[in-house]
C-alpha cells in the first residue's frame, strides 16, 4: 500500500508545513522498490524528524496589573486588556505578563497584547508584542529658555514633517546612521531607501512635538545626582534649574513597519512549521536561531535609526534658533530588551528598570498635549516587570470617542470641533500639521492624566524627578478635504436628509389615514 502522512507521522515526522516535502520524497524513495523500512531509514537521513509540536500551555502564565478601574468605562477597558493578555500568556514561551495604568483598548484577534501590556518571554522574539510601529519612543532636548514661544514653534513647524510617506525629493536629511553596515541582513536588505525617504519624519496618530518648559527644584536635582545623572544635574546648577525642552515622540516609520513584516512572515513560517494553533498575532522566532539573531540585530539597528531620527529633527531646531543641546534623554516603548536570558516586550510600556551600571533609567511619560511630561526614574518593581506606563492611554477607541461628536450624518461639525480642542487647551499654542485639527487626539480623548500619575506612584512604578510644562504642540491633525471629496460628500448627506425627509412624510401620510 502506497506510504501516507499518517504513516509518517506514526512513525515520528511532525504534523506540520514540512510534511508535504517529506511525504512526497517517502514517495519518490518507495516508487523504486524500497522496502518501508527502508525508505523511513533513507527519509530520516534527507527530512529528519522534528521535535514534537510546540502547543499552547493549558493554563496561563501569571499576570500582574498595575492599573484599577474606577468608572463603568474603565472596567470595560481593563477587562478588555486582561482577556487579550491571558490569551497570549498560553503561549509555551511567555514566562510572565503585565497591564500597566495606561492600558488602552485593543485590535485584532486573539491574543493581541494591548496597549500598556509588556512580557517576559523566555528565548523568542514575537514581532506582534511590540507591533510594527517598533522603536516608538519618546526623546527630549533641554536647552536655554531663551526663546519666546511663538517664535520657537513657528520654527518647530518648518523643520518638522508629519503625514504619510517620506520626505520629498529634495527635502531629504542626511545622517551618518545610513551608512551603516548592515544591509545585508535578510530583515533590512533594500531598505536603505526606506531609511533615507523616512529620514526626518513623525508620521501621524499619536504622534507629536511638544515644546515645553521645566523648572526643577533641588530635591529633583539632588534625586537625579544621586541616580547617576550628574551631567543634567551640573546643568541644572548653572541654568538654575530653567529649560525650554522639545520632547518627540514616534517610531520607526516606513523602515520599522518594513522590517515588522518580514519579521512576522519569518515567525508565522517558524511557528506553522513547528508549533500548533499559534494565532498570527503571537508568532514567534526562536531567539538562539538564525533568524531570531538576525531578526535581534535588525531590531538593534532600529533602535538606532529611530533614534537618528528623533536626532536630526531635533539638531534642525536648534540651528534655526542659534542653541545646542545641552542634555538630551530618550527611552522607547514599543520594543524588545534582552536582560539575562529572558526577552522583555513592551507594547506602550516603558523600561523603569537599572542600567547596567546599577542606575535607574531615566525615562519621559507624557499625558496629554495640554499637560505636562513626567521626567521619572524606574522604580525597577520585578513584581511588574519592572516597567512603568508610556502615556495616558484611553479608555474609548478613536471611533467611540468621536461619536458623540457627530450628527446624524456621521460628519463632526468643525466648528464645534475648534471650539472643543481651544476649551481644553487655552493658552497653548497648538498646531496641527495638516490644516484641520484631530480631536480624537485632543486631550478628550485620553484618560484622565491625573488618575495615572497617582497610579504610577501607588504602584510603585517609577519616581516623578520633574515636570515639563506645556509651551505648545504640534500633531499630524486632518490634510484638507479636497473640494471633489468635499462635493460628493455633501451631496451623500443631502441625498440622505432627502431619504430621511421623505420617510418622516410618509409616516405622518399613513398616521394620518389610519
Amino acid at each position: 500500500m502506497e506510504i501516507k502522512a499518517r504513516d509518517l507521522i506514526a512513525a515520528g515526522w511532525h504534523e506540520g508545513r514540512r510534511l508535504g516535502p517529506a511525504l512526497r520524497r517517502a514517495r519518490d524513495l518507495e516508487a523504486t522498490g524500497l522496502a518501508r523500512a527502508d525508505v523511513l531509514a533513507a527519509l530520516e537521513r534527507e527530512h529528519p524528524k522534528q521535535p514534537t509540536a510546540v502547543l499552547l500551555r493549558p493554563a496561563p502564565a501569571p499576570l500582574a496589573e498595575a492599573i484599577e478601574a474606577e468608572t463603568p468605562e474603565e472596567a470595560a477597558n481593563v477587562a478588555v486588556a486582561r482577556q487579550r493578555m491571558i490569551e497570549l500568556l498560553h503561549l509555551p514561551v511567555v514566562k510572565r505578563g503585565v497591564i500597566m495604568p495606561d492600558a488602552c483598548p485593543t485590535g485584532g484577534g486573539r491574543a493581541t497584547i494591548p496597549v500598556g501590556g509588556a512580557i517576559e518571554v523566555e528565548n523568542a522574539i514575537i514581532p506582534g508584542a511590540h507591533s510594527a510601529d517598533i522603536c516608538c519612543s519618546m526623546f527630549a532636548t533641554f536647552f536655554p529658555a531663551n526663546h519666546p514661544v511663538g517664535e520657537m514653534m513657528d520654527h518647530l513647524h518648518q523643520t518638522t514633517h508629519f503625514g504619510a510617506g517620506g520626505r520629498p525629493r529634495g527635502q531629504q536629511l542626511g545622517a551618518a546612521v545610513l551608512d551603516e553596515p548592515v544591509w545585508d541582513n535578510p530583515f533590512l536588505s533594500g531598505l536603505r531607501s526606506r531609511a533615507q525617504d523616512f529620514l526626518g519624519t513623525q508620521g501621524d496618530g499619536n504622534h507629536f512635538a511638544y515644546v515645553g518648559r521645566i523648572q526643577f527644584t533641588e530635591a529633583q536635582r539632588a534625586a537625579l545626582e544621586a541616580a547617576g545623572y550628574a551631567e543634567l544635574s551640573q546643568w541644572i546648577v548653572r541654568r538654575d534649574g530653567v529649560f525650554n525642552v522639545l520632547v518627540t515622540h514616534h517610531g520607526s516609520r516606513g523602515l520599522g513597519a518594513d522590517v515588522y513584516k518580514r519579521g512576522q512572515k519569518a515567525a508565522r513560517q517558524w511557528c506553522d512549521e513547528n508549533a500548533q494553533d499559534i494565532p498570527d498575532s503571537a508568532v514567534w522566532l526562536p531567539g538562539d536561531s538564525p533568524a531570531g539573531r538576525d531578526y535581534w540585530d535588525a531590531l538593534q539597528y532600529v533602535s538606532r535609526w529611530t533614534r537618528q531620527n528623533h536626532a536630526v529633527l531635533h539638531d534642525a531646531l536648534l540651528r534655526r534658533l542659534g542653541q545646542r543641546a545641552l542634555v538630551q534623554i530618550g527611552n522607547e516603548h514599543n520594543f524588545v530588551w534582552k536582560r539575562g536570558d529572558s526577552f522583555f516586550h513592551g507594547k506602550g510600556a516603558t523600561p523603569a528598570w537599572r542600567d547596567a551600571g546599577g542606575h535607574p533609567l531615566l525615562g519621559l511619560i507624557p499625558l496629554n498635549m495640554a499637560r505636562e511630561i513626567l521626567l521619572v526614574l524606574g522604580s525597577d518593581n520585578a513584581d511588574y516587570l519592572s516597567f512603568c506606563p508610556h502615556g495616558a492611554g484611553r479608555n474609548l477607541s478613536r471611533t467611540a470617542m468621536l461619536a458623540p461628536y457627530k450628527d446624524a450624518d456621521g460628519e463632526l461639525d468643525p466648528a464645534r470641533v475648534q471650539q472643543t480642542i481651544a476649551a481644553a487647551t487655552t493658552g497653548l499654542d497648538i498646531r496641527w500639521y495638516g490644516g484641520a485639527p484631530d480631536l480624537s487626539e485632543s486631550p478628550l480623548a485620553y484618560k484622565d492624566a491625573t488618575k495615572v500619575k497617582a497610579q504610577i506612584t501607588r504602584f510603585g512604578l517609577a519616581k516623578v524627578v520633574g515636570e515639563i510644562q506645556p509651551q505648545g504642540c504640534i500633531m499630524a491633525g486632518e490634510a484638507p478635504e479636497p473640494p471633489w471629496v468635499r462635493a460628493r460628500r455633501e451631496k451623500h448627506a443631502r441625498h440622505k436628509a432627502a431619504r430621511r425627509e421623505g420617510t418622516a412624510e410618509l409616516d405622518a401620510h399613513e398616521s394620518g389615514g389610519a
